[in-house]
């Protein structure tokens, strides 16, 4: 999955995956929810309950997955639910989990799934599929006493072929927070085998300083935040001063059940760059995050 909402990534604001060529069910159900939860884990609580219901009122955002099309037309509606976990780089982080609704709809060129919606445009060349989205999608930040929401506008472009799926995205900050873009390139492969399919990814992202800053950083007021919340790990004033690429991967696995339900899960985790991880704020080169949970298509 960006499981990051991926956008695109992982370690980089969470993001993640796309769609190009015709696929099982359960395929698109594991790459969906991997999308899902790339971005949904970055948001608080209170944002995650408003965005699941955005996306039961607005019948939400089409497969945002490499493989996002039904054998017959494309369109769909998918929910669901799971459980998904993150590890947090900051100094002495704990391991947060917690439950995970998941809704994914998508009709004709338009999509709107969690935390991005937007367009997709496709063509088929004999097997070869180029595609381009142009997209809105939320941006959030991880770590206690640190949690924001900001949204971004961008372009991805895609090509999916039998030996698997390239594709590049560019975001950037549209709400004039931190006016930070990022760039994440990525390659996919599906592999099916009867009723289980899995599809290993990695992908590499580049944030520039402003991004990077609001990813990673701390600033003074979130400091304040956690003394006057007497936590009892209050992180040092540390701001993320370069650019930055974090290199990382993740599998998403499905196991059809039935016609309309499957079983999904995903891991995925990113090695910080040495701009981030030397931070006196952080402990980890790394991020990960997993989900787990069952899906059913209408």
């Amino acid at each position: 999955m960006s499981v990051i909402a991926k956008t695109d990534h992982i370690g980089a604001g969470k993001a993640a995956i796309r769609p190009h060529r015709s696929v099982s069910a359960h395929e698109t159900y594991a790459q969906s929810s991997k999308s899902i939860f790339l971005e949904w884990n970055q948001m608080t609580n209170f944002v995650r309950t408003l965005l699941c219901l955005g996306a039961a009122i607005f019948t939400t955002n089409a497969a945002q997955a490499e493989d996002r099309e039904d054998k017959e037309s494309g369109n769909h509606i998918t929910v669901g639910a799971g459980v998904l976990w993150q590890e947090a780089p900051f100094n002495q982080a704990k391991t947060e989990t917690f439950p995970l609704p998941m809704i994914s709809i998508r009709q004709g060129v338009y999509y709107f799934e969690t935390a991005e919606t937007g367009v997709h445009f496709e063509q088929d060349f004999k097997g070869i599929k180029p595609s381009i989205e142009l997209f809105v999608a939320a941006r959030g930040t991880s770590g206690q006493d640190r949690q924001k929401l900001t949204a971004d506008a961008g372009a991805r472009i895609s090509l999916a072929t039998d030996f698997g799926t390239l594709s590049g995205a560019f975001r950037h900050d549209i709400t004039g927070k931190f006016n930070g873009s990022e760039f994440t390139a990525r390659y996919s492969v599906p592999i099916t085998t009867g009723r289980f399919t899995v599809t290993p990814a990695v992908q590499a992202s580049w944030l520039d300083t402003r991004t990077a800053n609001y990813m990673y950083g701390i600033t003074a007021e979130q400091r304040a935040k956690m003394i006057s919340k007497r936590r009892s790990v209050v992180l040092p004033v540390a701001p993320i001063t370069e650019n930055a690429v974090n290199l990382g991967g993740d599998v998403s696995m499905a196991f059809q059940l039935t016609e309309r339900l499957t079983i999904i899960g995903v891991l995925g985790g990113a090695y910080l760059d040495k701009s981030i991880h030397r931070s006196i704020a952080i402990d980890k080169k790394w991020e990960c995050q997993g989900l787990l949970g069952i899906a059913y298509r209408f």
